[in-house]
């Protein structure tokens, strides 16, 4: 049930008289679910309340040649994206280590493509049970060598070795359901593993460093009030000319 409130305000009239007028100052619904918090804020645009908080990764090199980007969305998940930004690769693995326990349902494909753009569906793989000693993810996935370090929690294969150009997965979005929010990031020591690239290594044994992010610039709430109070004066004038 929507109510309204009005209340009678005193204006000067003509040759001293004074008038009221009604003036609805507010309309409501009926009390709506409480609103979530900073950490829990994980809808962008007009239906939500604020953006979903966004990692970004590449490796460290003067030219990096992957991304990985983090998203806190869906709710109580995380969204992972992984693009190559120079030439193409066949990715196998991602290591990372994670403060709590994962198991391999928790991994749910969004979408892939291989390198010339198709849709393909590649099967994802967990290895390692969260202590820190996993260093491969099957034939051809192996991280020795791969940057600062080269032993992780748990390494995701992606799709398997070989098998020609059109299986090649070239760009991955993938879901971990998982508690937790980007605020508290439980991912750390994050590295990608590929091969068959179209770049003079031949194959991607690298870490994944995140990158500054832009601080988001809040409307001051001196503004807020100014723009409300504005929206009234305007509003006042029209019913006075009337």
């Amino acid at each position: 049930m929507i109510e309204a409130f009005r209340i009678f305000g005193i204006f000067p009239g003509r040759r001293g008289a004074q008038a009221t007028m009604p003036i609805t100052i507010g309309e409501f619904d009926e009390p709506q679910a409480p609103l979530r918090r900073r950490s829990d804020c994980r809808y962008a645009g007009t239906g939500g309340a604020c953006a979903s908080p966004t990692l970004t990764y590449t490796n460290a090199e003067a030219t990096p040649k992957t991304q990985l980007v983090v998203d806190d969305f869906p709710v109580d998940a995380f969204r992972f994206t992984l693009t190559t930004l120079v030439g193409t690769a066949d990715y196998l693995g991602l290591g990372f280590n994670y403060a709590g326990t994962l198991m391999e349902s928790a991994f749910s494909l969004v979408g892939a493509t291989n390198v010339t753009g198709n849709s393909i569906e590649p099967t994802l793989k967990l290895y390692g049970n969260g202590t820190g000693t996993q260093s491969s993810c099957g034939t051809g996935c192996n991280f020795n060598g791969s940057g600062s370090a080269s032993m992780f929690d748990y390494i995701l294969r992606i799709g398997s070795n070989g098998g020609g150009s059109s299986n090649y997965v070239a760009s991955i979005v993938f879901d971990i359901a998982a508690p937790g929010s980007l605020a508290t990031n439980p991912f750390s020591q994050l590295a990608f593993r590929a091969q068959s690239t179209s770049n003079p290594e031949g194959s991607i044994k690298t870490d994944l460093n995140p990158q500054p992010q832009p601080a988001p610039v809040p409307l001051p709430a001196a503004g807020v009030l100014l723009m409300g109070g504005l929206g009234g004066l305007a509003m006042l004038r029209r019913r006075k000319k009337v």
